[in-house]
């Protein structure tokens, strides 16, 4: 089978050879002519030698196909060359990542614990890629990966970080401060930057304002709060843009804030603010300085990878009392640009109040742009998940 990964000769034969010696003693565990404990020698001989590269290519993912219409017989392979240390990392890592993506029946497991002890950073970070098919809905994949922001490579740093959701940005906030790579603190710092614009809560400084995230030549939010319900978690107050000059720019006077959830953020040049203020969806050029109203709203969130945001507004005369004394709300949610146009209403969502959660306020106040499984979705407690068209799709609204 003709392959064309590698762009080291030498190196290619030395692999080889190791691959043609390791594939010999995998057959001779189980005796020749038998099958294997890996599985039958001319499966486990053709799966090595397609999983012998460093850079997969076009190419290998070709070869892979005709391999992935196999079934269990091939995921006991790929187990078993993983958890040989003996074989070549870069045969593991790939296998691991072709195991994941079969989804096969104890791979959760088995990823978990080569990202939490395997002694290949090659593996753990193949190991940490290959649990993002079980996301968002396992936990299990989700705290793996948590507990791997601390790995001593900053590879698998690197790869963990970009595989963490809004949940997670305080988490992100910890590692920041000892993180020394500067390739991962930069990473960071920008991840945690978009996590806030998705609803993120923010960190407090200190003077106990709540600040964002960003460069520290950069402009930031702030909201300094006037009026505290902590029990309930429920805030108003003043916002402003504190500039690198430190000359502040108003924005609002009684902005409202719950779980410490502000609602605004910058576009991506960090000229354009956005943000609610009286129960209006504003949009602030820092440059000319000049505000207009988008429109009537709430809870504005960036959608990711996009120059667009959403926001919310209530549909009036449409709540109703559930039986369990939760109160109903039901949400147009509008869509726009950082540009010029008008808002588009693209759907509707429902949210559940309750007085004994955040002395019921609407549970639109901290909800987030999250992952979901086919893409962003405007997702919280109370909340109707509702799916968001990313840069690729044509967004038409929904009935």
């Amino acid at each position: 089978m003709p392959q064309t990964h590698r762009s080291r000769p030498l190196l290619h034969a030395a692999r080889a050879a190791f691959a043609v010696a390791g594939t010999a003693a995998l057959g001779a565990c189980a005796g020749a002519g038998s099958a294997s404990a890996y599985g039958p020698r001319p499966l486990v001989n053709d799966v090595v030698q397609l999983l012998d590269v460093s850079e997969p290519s076009p190419a290998y993912y070709r070869d892979r196909a005709r391999l992935e219409v196999l079934g269990p017989e091939l995921d006991a392979v790929l187990i078993r060359l993983i958890e040989d240390p003996g074989v070549d990392a870069a045969v593991r890592a790939n296998a691991v990542v072709l195991l994941a993506d079969r989804r096969a029946p104890g791979s959760l497991d088995l990823l978990r614990r080569q990202l939490s002890s395997s002694g290949s950073d090659e593996v753990r970070a193949a190991a940490a890629r290959g649990l993002q098919n079980f996301l968002p809905d396992s936990a299990p994949a989700r705290n793996a990966l948590r507990a791997a922001a601390g790995d001593p490579s900053s590879a698998v740093r690197l790869t963990v970080l970009q595989r963490l959701d809004v949940e997670d940005a305080p988490l992100v906030r910890a590692i920041l401060p000892g993180e020394e790579n500067g390739q991962v603190r930069t990473i960071a710092q920008q991840l945690l930057t978009l996590l806030e614009a998705r609803g993120a809560p923010l960190a407090r400084d200190e003077r106990g304002d709540l600040r964002t995230t960003g460069p520290a030549d950069g402009p930031r939010i702030v909201f300094h709060a006037t009026w505290t319900d902590s029990v309930a978690q429920l805030q108003a107050g003043a916002l402003w843009v504190q500039m690198p000059d430190s000359r502040l720019v108003p924005l609002g006077q009684e902005v409202e804030v719950v779980a410490d959830v502000v609602p605004g953020f910058f576009d991506p040049t960090r000229t354009v603010v956005v943000y609610e203020a009286d129960r209006e969806i504003r949009m602030r050029d820092l440059r000319s300085g000049t505000t207009r109203t988008v429109g009537r709203g709430v809870a504005p969130r960036v959608v990711p990878f996009t120059e667009e945001f959403v926001f919310v507004r209530e549909v009036p005369g449409a709540r109703t009392v559930a039986a369990d004394g939760g109160v109903l709300m039901e949400y147009e949610v509008l869509r726009s640009s950082f540009g010029d146009e008008a808002p588009r209403v693209i759907g509707r969502l429902t949210a559940t109040s309750r007085t004994e959660t955040r002395g019921g306020a609407s549970p639109v106040r901290w909800m987030v742009v999250g992952e979901g499984r086919e893409g962003f979705v405007l997702r919280g407690p109370g909340i109707t998940p509702f799916p968001l068209a990313g840069p690729f799709e044509q967004g038409a609204p929904r009935p």
